[in-house]
């Protein structure tokens, strides 16, 4: 007959293995979120920011500690803040569906870094309904125009260097 003390022992094991399994899942997400090749920002349904990856703090310029619960419009420049504010309640009351949706490729959706530099951006949006609630999931990228600008610069080895008069533009300074 088995004991009470070796039954209770029995189950403490299962739940330590089963609490060691989730610890080792948990640490692959957050490995596989600061590994993306994109930046990952989420936000609440009021466009507060919850997760903020290596990606995004290298391509806004802050560190997570800094915006984590504050608004995402502190990463848009001053003259579109209102709006996405507005655009972002139409498609938390009206978008009911699951499905991604890319925005910014061919338009000029704009990033603000830390240093004030404005930067193109292409996004991807993807709504999450979890027991905690809807969260806003943005992949965002220097938009391929710079990027391809700025491989342009970088790779072609015949193109001359730029002379003392030319500046570089604001947007690929920011895209380094």
């Amino acid at each position: 007959m088995e004991k009470p003390i070796d039954r209770l022992i029995e189950i403490d094991e299962r739940e330590s293995a089963k609490r060691n399994e989730r610890v080792a899942f948990l640490s692959l997400m957050d490995a596989v979120i600061e590994a993306l090749p994109d930046a990952l920002i989420v936000t609440d349904a009021t466009g507060k920011i919850v997760l903020f990856n290596e990606k995004a703090e290298f391509m806004f310029g802050y560190h997570r500690s800094e915006l984590i619960g504050k608004p995402l419009e502190r990463l848009l420049p001053e003259r579109y803040r209102a709006r996405h504010s507005h655009y972002r309640d139409i498609y938390n009351r009206f978008d009911i569906s699951q499905r991604a949706q890319t925005m910014g490729i061919g338009s000029n959706l704009i990033g603000l870094r830390s240093d004030g530099h404005e930067f193109p951006a292409d996004i991807t949006l993807a709504r999450m309904v979890v027991t905690k609630g809807v969260f806003n999931l943005a992949l965002i990228r220097f938009s391929r125009e710079i990027s391809e600008l700025a491989a342009t610069a970088n790779l072609d080895p015949a193109r001359e260097a730029p002379s003392d008069r030319e500046q570089p533009t604001d947007e690929i300074d920011a895209g380094r």
